[in-house]
């Protein structure tokens, strides 16, 4: 867990992320990291805070989206 903290952290948080795009560019060991995993990291620290979801498209679909406080 401490690897992925490390690789978050040098990710660019200028614009809020959705998780989908975060566990693409964290990759541990050239693996993608699992998804409950990352969402575990990411609520559990205080850096990190969830934004109000986007909607894309249509409208149907809502993304799970992340920003450093």
């Amino acid at each position: 867990m401490e690897h992925v903290i490390e690789n978050i952290d040098k990710l660019d948080f200028s614009n809020p992320l959705s998780l989908k795009t975060i566990r693409n560019r964290t990759r541990v060991d050239g693996k993608m990291v699992n998804k409950k995993l990352m969402l575990a990291t990411l609520h559990t620290f205080e850096r990190y805070s969830k934004v109000e979801p986007l909607e894309v498209g249509s409208g149907k679909n809502i993304l799970n989206v992340w920003s450093r406080v």
